[in-house]
């Protein structure tokens, strides 16, 4: 289950404890350059109270470049329970 950790007018980011790992979900709903520094700030500080590194599965090349850009790093494919093909990214610091 998803839970909301970062709560803005702007975006919500979610974790969702699944298999041992921390997944990160987020909904952004409106994008600027000041909202980008925001998240970015608001992401690192999750990082730093949890700990531990933050994964993502990404099925498209416009979530890669997002999760790039806010810092997640390209670990590996996995076959989901679909049989699709995504990508898992991690993030830390």
């Amino acid at each position: 289950m998803k839970i909301p950790v970062v709560l803005r007018d702007d975006y919500t980011m979610y974790l969702e404890l699944y298999e041992g790992m921390l997944w990160f979900h987020t909904d952004v709903r409106r994008w600027t350059n000041k909202i980008k520094k925001d998240f970015i700030k608001d992401l690192n500080t999750l990082q730093t109270l949890v700990n531990v590194p933050l994964v993502a599965m990404i099925d498209n090349i416009e979530l890669a470049k997002f999760a790039e850009l806010i810092g997640f790093k390209y670990e590996q494919p996995f076959k989901g329970r679909n049989n699709e093909i995504y990508q898992i990214y991690s993030r830390s610091i």
